[in-house]
Order: C-alpha cells, then sequence, then structure tokens
C-alpha cells in the first residue's frame, strides 16, 4: 500500500506545512508507505506576489514589496529546507497536466488537512479535489472548506467533484451540513486537524530554542483587533517581552520585538519556550495546546470571526480565553489531563478512519 497525500504543502504558511509533516508521519508510522505529492500549485505560487501597486500609492507599494521580497526569499528557503529535512516528498514535482499518471503509482490518495475545498483558496484548483484520481481512490482527511456557505454559482462543481470520494473526512462539524445543503449524500466523518496526531515530543525533537527567555509570543494571521495592546498590558503585569511574529511590513508598534523570517522549527521553538501565548490563528492556537502553554484567542478579527479556532476549544472543553478587549484576563488553570484525554480520543477516531482507506 502507498499514499499519496495531496494539500498546500508549499505554502509559505507555518500551519500548512506543519499538518502536512503531521499527517504524512502519523501514517508512516502506522507502518504504511506514504508520500505528500510534490504538486505546483500555480494559483499557490501566485498568492505570494511580491508587489502591491495601488495607483494612489505606487512609491509605497514598491517599498513595501522590496522589503516584503526580501522577507519572503529568506522565509521560503528556511521552508524548503524543512520540506526536504523533514516531509517525505514524491520524487519528481507535477503540473497540473501530468498529476493522472499518478494512478499508476499510489494504491490510494487522501486530500490532506487545511482549506483545501475552501471556493476562494488557490483558485478553487480541481487537484486538491482529487479530479486526477480514480474514484475508488479518493479519500480526504481533515479538510476544511473555511466558509460558511458555499457560493450558488460553484454548488454543482462541489457536488460533482466530492460524490467521486470513496471517503470523506473534515475538518469542522459545520462542514457537514454545509456540505449536506447542497446534496452531498456521502458518510462523512469528522476528524481533528492532524497536527494533534502527534505527540509534543515529535515537535519538540524538531523545534529550535529561541535566544529569547521570559516573553509573550503573540502570532496573528489576520489583522489584529486588540491583540497587540492585549499582549503588551500583560507584558508589563507579568514583567516579561514581547515578541511578535509578522513578516508585513506594517508600522511597527512600540515595545514590541519583531521576528520576521521564521522557519517552521523556529515557530514551535517560540511557542513551546514562551511563557505566553496571544494570538487569532488557527494553528497558532493548536500548538499552544500541543505544547500545553497559557495562551488567549483573539477571535474576532479584522477580517472576520476565527471559528475554526473556536470550535477547537470548544471540542476540548477549554473555555476562558477569548480576548474582547485591552484588559487582560485572569490566568486560570487548564485541565491538561482532560484536554490531552479528549486529543487521545480523536486520534483513535482519526486511526479507526485512516485504518478504513488502508484497507481499501
Amino acid at each position: 500500500m502507498k499514499i499519496g497525500i495531496m494539500t498546500f504543502h508549499r505554502a509559505i504558511n507555518y500551519g500548512a506545512v506543519l499538518q502536512a509533516f503531521a499527517l504524512c508521519k502519523f501514517i508512516n508510522n502506522m507502518g504504511v508507505e506514504c508520500e505528500v505529492i510534490d504538486y505546483r500549485s500555480i494559483p499557490l505560487e501566485e498568492t505570494y506576489k511580491i508587489f502591491d501597486f495601488k495607483r494612489n500609492n505606487l512609491i509605497a507599494g514598491v517599498l513595501k514589496g522590496l522589503i516584503k521580497r526580501h522577507i519572503i526569499a529568506k522565509k521560503k528557503k528556511k521552508f524548503n529546507v524543512f520540506l526536504s529535512s523533514c516531509i517525505s516528498l514524491s520524487k519528481n514535482q507535477y503540473e497540473k497536466e501530468e498529476l493522472k499518471s499518478l494512478n499508476k503509482e499510489y494504491d490510494a490518495f487522501i486530500t490532506g488537512s487545511d482549506q483545501v475545498w475552501s471556493p476562494s483558496c488557490v483558485g478553487f484548483d480541481g487537484a486538491y479535489f482529487l479530479t486526477f484520481a480514480e474514484d475508488k481512490k479518493k479519500n480526504s482527511y481533515a479538510a476544511s472548506i473555511g466558509c460558511k456557505s458555499i457560493p450558488e454559482n460553484k454548488k454543482e462543481e462541489y457536488k460533482k467533484r466530492l460524490n467521486g470520494y470513496k471517503n470523506i473526512s473534515l475538518r469542522e462539524e459545520n462542514a457537514v451540513d454545509i456540505l449536506r445543503k447542497i446534496g452531498i449524500a456521502s458518510d462523512m466523518d469528522v476528524n481533528i486537524d492532524p497536527t494533534f496526531l502527534l505527540s509534543s515530543d515529535i515537535y519538540s525533537n524538531i523545534a529550535i530554542k529561541p535566544p529569547e527567555e521570559k516573553y509573550i509570543l503573540v502570532f496573528s494571521v489576520n489583522m489584529p483587533v486588540n491583540l497587540l495592546e492585549y499582549a503588551k498590558k500583560l507584558a508589563a503585569l507579568k514583567n516579561l517581552k514581547v515578541i511578535y511574529i509578522n513578516d508585513k511590513p506594517i508600522m511597527r508598534v512600540k515595545g514590541i520585538e519583531y521576528k520576521t523570517a521564521v522557519s517552521p522549527e523556529e515557530f514551535l521553538g517560540y511557542i513551546k519556550n514562551a511563557e505566553y501565548v496571544a494570538t487569532n490563528s488557527f494553528h497558532g492556537t493548536a500548538f499552544s495546546v500541543i505544547f500545553h502553554k497559557q495562551f488567549f484567542v483573539e477571535y474576532h478579527t479584522k477580517n472576520g470571526r476565527n471559528s475554526r479556532a473556536e470550535e477547537l476549544l470548544n471540542k476540548l472543553n477549554i473555555t476562558g480565553r477569548e480576548i474582547i478587549s485591552e484588559e487582560p484576563l485572569k490566568d486560570t488553570s487548564i485541565d491538561w489531563e482532560s484536554v490531552d484525554n479528549v486529543i487521545g480520543n480523536e486520534r483513535v477516531k482519526s486511526i479507526n478512519y485512516l485504518k478504513k482507506i488502508i484497507k481499501g
């Protein structure tokens, strides 16, 4: 049995590469040969455009682009090192028109986690719906659609693409209802994000310890509302410094130490060694849980509400973590034994689901 995973492994995004690493490693640890298919997605590459030209401020766009180009180039180099050293990739890289040949190479395919079934991510690329694969080989694991509803003009295409799947697994409960409403009749499982399939020890083995000590880590993927001021006030209260992982060329906030072009291994190290984590990211939340950190989450951002992180913490029965103003929340203990039991039960569910794929 040989399994090929199709996911956003070449996204310059910590959650994307670490969930790909986790799923592939977990399946390998089950005694099954597994690789991440090194698919070159043109829409994904275009996501990382360097220059942001605006008619009313061309010079600012160019300057931001030059800064961004340097940061992205440095970060991409680090991500490529992580991919080649930590993830089992297919020997060859594939363009879209070459994917059909993979039916001879793999016994089964899995659409990996992350927002691979989003109607807006990477141009709604059919490769992540395994349109190249034979129906009997199509499976998913904790796929996310990343939206509250399917756009009307894409409903028929979703039905066409997903009704051919042999096994469907989603990451969010609400995704099942959303897909049911458009006529997906297949049985659908809900499984935890792949990052939770591995123990903290495995991540610790690849994490790089940062030189800094006694800090609050801030990590955001969406424009924060109160996150930075919250972290600053908490830092003053606890006599800690604030470290902010952020690659965007933005106006710097006084009193915060910025880190750019951080590698996946360094990212893990910063979370593992933080005194506190303040985040609005799903995977920032996930790894705070995995490393048993004191953490706080801003669900409501300038880009909307992060329902994915909220649903995750509800599933794990973790409460009292939401940042709703600049004022620091009280330190409350988390029952990590109870949390780990929930995660353990979810792993068992995932093993049973993946066994269905392996058995064919």
